[in-house]
């Protein structure tokens, strides 16, 4: 299939039921410079993913990334269409977009099988990438000046550019650009709240669906520039760097290698993400949150009930070991967990009870997984609802109920794996996964995820209830749900 965009012309190759459109390019970007617009000659052949934003890689010493498959050429896109009936192609077509997750350091567009998230129904699938890490997110303004102040948002910038070509490109493809969908789980999903912020997107985006994430990534540009400081430090400490402007034109395994140095600590899921810079996020934001200058459309939003237990399972006595994470992993708002974690206890100790190790490591878990993930999903839902938007609200609670397991049910093939569902045969987990994509499904098709399969699912401004995804989906009241409220807007503070 040969489709004329607005940028080019490019060719998609037909697999199955859907033609796919791999590694188009929507833009170009300089390193640490903003992304541009990009026009192409001739026929792109799109038959290939193009490049990842650079990530992790080995030390230069043991050869460094994989030069075919990661670059800081990275910003590209992938579109699926499925095909109709009597195999001709359709016009007018909802749209799916996805924003990877990864901790704003790691993770593609390549991640999920579009077979897999489209399955039977008719929607395009895009999936994008987006500088990650350092690249994508390390706030140079302090350092280098003003002219570096968006540093710290190059990924959200990459994002907004490539939902822009979209929106002004998918009708070629067969796409509604009125019905486009954002959805992502984790770092994706706060990369969302985070766009939601900026006046475009009620252009763009007419629904969303973030599954273990909020608005909760943003930083001020404080504590980004001591991350910024940190990183510097890390540079000097392996030898690498003299003068800080150096980091624009050094070796790409070298700037990889200072990056896993500084997030070489027991909670690093924060040390990168958007920053109100006063450029491409207010400095302001969190009263324009509060004043209801948001975003607001159609909206899945929740999360899992035990999203940090992998803490339990790479650390054997979590119980001693969870002050520190804490500190690595919310910065200042450590604080906040340690005293919540003291008030648990001298409340047992009051009822004459001495916590056990196994106890406070699940105390800890508990903690964890509300100030990190669950608080904020619960205020969003909140904030969206008050705002005017249609929001479905859930929490997953089925198997291990971590992080962002129920998208990986979904959309990917979670299900499979025995690690998270001890003691459940696969045949009563597949029926749960088979519930969650055709829910999640029919959102990215039809904007509401009610179908008759499961209980009645009403948005909260029509019914306070939520979903709880279990073996058997039950709805509960919103009020019935006991999340730890006590941290401030930004999960991750330096003062």
């Amino acid at each position: 299939m040969i489709v004329k965009t607005n940028h080019g012309v490019v060719e998609g190759f037909r697999e199955g039921r859907l033609w796919k459109f791999l590694g188009i390019p929507y833009g170009k970007a300089e390193r640490f410079g903003a992304p541009r617009e990009y026009d192409w000659k001739g026929v792109w052949k799109a038959g290939r993913y193009g490049k990842k934003s650079i990530q992790k890689g080995k030390e230069p010493e043991d050869g460094g990334q994989d030069q075919d498959e990661m670059g800081e050429d990275c910003l590209n896109l992938n579109i699926w269409v499925p095909m109709g009936e009597n195999e001709t192609s359709m016009e007018g077509l909802p749209v799916a977009v996805y924003i990877h997750g990864g901790a704003f350091q790691d993770g593609s567009n390549r991640e999920r099988r579009a077979e897999r998230v489209i399955g039977n129904h008719s929607f395009i699938y895009v999936s994008i990438n987006y500088r990650l890490g350092a690249l994508g997110y390390l706030y140079l303004g302090e350092a280098l000046g003003e002219d570096y102040r968006h540093t710290g948002n190059n990924g959200t910038l990459d994002q907004l550019l490539a939902l822009k070509w979209i929106y002004e490109n998918i009708e070629y493809f067969g796409g509604d650009s009125h019905r486009i969908t954002l959805f992502g789980e984790s770092a994706g999903a706060k990369a969302i709240g985070a766009l939601m912020l900026r006046p475009e997107l009620k252009k763009w985006c007419s629904a969303a669906m973030l599954a273990s994430g909020g608005y909760q990534c943003i930083r001020d540009a404080h504590t980004a520039s001591q991350i910024a400081e940190a990183f510097y430090e890390e540079a000097h400490r392996r030898g690498i760097l003299e003068k800080k402007e150096e980091i624009l034109t050094m070796d790409a395994d070298q700037l990889m290698a200072i990056q896993r140095g500084l997030v070489d600590n027991p909670g690093n899921t924060c040390m990168f993400g958007p920053v109100a810079d006063g450029e491409v996020i207010p400095f302001d934001w969190q009263e324009r949150i509060r004043r209801g200058e948001y975003w607001s459309g159609n909206v899945i939003v929740g999360s899992c009930l035990h999203e940090m237990i992998f803490l339990r399972m790479q650390h054997t006595d979590l119980a001693s070991e969870a002050w520190e994470i804490a500190g690595c992993l919310f910065g200042e708002n450590g604080k906040i967990a340690l005293e919540t974690f003291r008030e648990y206890e001298t409340e047992a100790a009051k009822q004459g009870k001495e916590l056990s190790r196994e106890e406070a490591a699940d105390k800890w878990v508990e903690i964890f997984s509300d100030y990190m993930y669950r608080m904020y999903s619960h205020r969003l839902a909140e904030l969206l609802t008050d705002t005017g938007s249609r929001v479905w609200y859930y929490s997953f609670e089925y198997g291990a109920s971590a992080h962002v397991l129920d998208q990986s049910m979904a959309f990917d093939d979670a299900a499979q794996d025995d690690f998270f569902f001890p003691g459940i045969p696969l045949e009563r987990r597949e029926k749960v996964s088979a519930l969650l994509h055709e829910s999640y499904a029919r959102f990215l098709e039809t904007g509401s995820p009610e179908w008759d399969g499961i209980p009645e699912w009403k948005p909260l401004c029509e019914k306070r209830k939520r979903m709880i995804w279990k073996e058997t989906p039950v709805v509960a009241d919103l009020e019935t749900e006991t999340v730890l409220d006590g941290f401030p807007n930004s999960v991750y503070r330096l003062i």
